[in-house]
């Protein structure tokens, strides 16, 4: 049974389901909840006089192994986790411990066993009747998700790929695997035939396309003729060649994420080493309008080492790239990551910092006076709708930066981003009536100021 904590009663769903493991999938800045939601598990334990072992996975566990000792779990997987859940369900039949099971590290366990899946094509397709179950409304919208890999090769410092290379660097034969386009294609026309309607594909690897090669070529043959849906994929500026542009643009694509990260080169790619200079993003986008490819491009405010007025300056320089969906976030700085301790060594950061602060949005920094951030978090809501507007607008939102109106920006926010991911980077996909779009962009307001006050019931 899932269960989805922003949605149900996980008292009722206990109750209901009666289980004999419950997992937890959890990311660093919603380990607030899960914390929550485990003590209502541990309640119902004492209460109904079972135990019931709590296993924790995703990206936390992974690169934050204490909350194992912090929340007294029974384990934790550590990194991939399709055969470790079938080994912990077959070691929980037969009342017997985790010990020595591939990425799981048990209660006491001092030792990890590791293992990556290297081929791709052995993994069955995802259970999307489990999750429609759950949200039943996201079949609503004609958006299916699929992963054609894993695994990426860059450094970006603020993310938490370069420390899984890392981690893993011994058991890896590569560092990216991908499915074959036959194995690939078959889960499309699956899901085209049996969750209708499907209006747009979304491809949710970290980096669709790192070169024009032999996968590639043939994808691209034959997408268009035996799928034929548009489709979103995420790319790097600098893998954003006129010839791949040209062959994506035949295959279907409509629209990419390609990010911006910074608009000052030298944060860009000495401290979250991109390495990509300002012409080359400039090509790059340029290139994507040349071949209908939507883009949406996110850039971060309040990195270490900067100022306001340098996320200012990325505003303006993400306004000049034209992006069709210009998106802004404040740096949100995760356990292990390279940015992250760059932060702590250079005393931007505390080394014991709150990191569930983050779902705020406001930067954790401490090189930030209070003014400051809020200052940052304004520009944040409100630079996505003025990327859209003339030039002649910007000294008025030089002033509306200043003026204590955060929660009217938010909506102005949520309100742009839901516009334009409906109507740009997934168009025809969402219901158009302006109810659910001012419903929507509620929704993600409420569980922003309220998510952390909420006792799951």
């Amino acid at each position: 049974m899932l269960v989805s904590l922003k949605d149900h009663s996980l008292v009722n769903a206990l109750n209901a389901f009666d289980p004999d493991v419950v997992a937890y999938s959890t990311m660093t800045p919603d380990e607030r909840l899960f914390r929550k939601a485990d003590g209502i598990v541990r309640s119902w334990m004492k209460k109904t006089g079972k135990e019931v072992p709590r296993i924790m996975g995703g990206p936390h566990p992974t690169y934050f192994n204490e909350v194992l000792q912090k929340m007294d779990l029974d384990a934790i997987c550590v990194g991939e986790g399709d055969n470790a859940i079938l080994s912990i369900i077959e070691r929980v039949e037969t009342g017997t411990d985790f010990s020595m099971i591939p990425n799981v590290i048990p209660r006491g366990g001092c030792g990890l066993t590791k293992e990556v899946i290297d081929d791709m094509d052995s993994l069955p397709f995802v259970d999307r009747d489990l999750l429609y179950s759950v949200s039943p409304e996201l079949q609503a919208v004609g958006i299916r998700s699929f992963l054609t890999q894993r695994g990426c090769p860059y450094r970006c410092t603020y993310c938490f790929n370069h420390a899984y290379n890392r981690m893993f660097r011994e058991v890896r034969r590569n560092i990216v695997r991908r499915r074959s386009v036959d194995h690939l294609l078959e889960e499309i026309k699956y899901v085209v035939k049996n969750y209708p309607v499907v209006r747009f594909i979304r491809f949710a690897d970290d980096v669709f396309v790192i070169r024009r090669d032999a996968w590639l070529e043939e994808f691209a043959e034959r997408y268009p003729r035996e799928i034929g849906i548009p489709f979103y994929c995420l790319i790097r500026a600098n893998n954003l060649t006129e010839e791949v542009a040209q062959l994506l643009s035949a295959a279907g694509c409509r629209s990419i994420g390609m990010s911006i990260e910074s608009g000052n080169a030298t944060v860009r790619n000495e401290i979250l080493k991109r390495n990509m200079p300002d012409e080359l993003l400039m090509k790059s986008f340029a290139v994507a309008r040349k071949y209908g490819l939507n883009t949406y491009a996110n850039t971060m405010m309040g990195l270490p080492g900067t100022t306001v007025e340098d996320d200012f300056k990325s505003f303006l320089f993400a306004k000049r790239l034209k992006p069709a969906f210009p998106s802004f976030g404040i740096f949100a700085p995760f356990p292990k990551t390279e940015l992250t301790e760059f932060a702590i060594n250079r005393k931007y950061l505390d080394r014991d910092y709150d990191y569930n602060t983050t779902f705020s949005m406001k930067s954790a920094l401490n090189s930030y006076t209070e003014k400051e951030k809020n200052i940052q978090l304004r520009l944040t809501y409100l630079s996505t709708l003025f990327c859209s507007l003339p030039d002649f607008m910007i000294p008025v939102l030089k002033l509306l930066i200043r003026l204590n109106l955060t929660f009217l920006y938010r909506l102005i926010y949520n309100l742009s981003e839901t516009f334009m991911q409906s109507t740009r980077i997934f168009p025809g996909t969402y219901p158009r009536n302006p109810c659910y779009i001012i419903k929507n962009a509620w929704l993600a307001i409420k569980y922003d100021l309220f998510s952390d006050k909420s006792d799951l019931k």
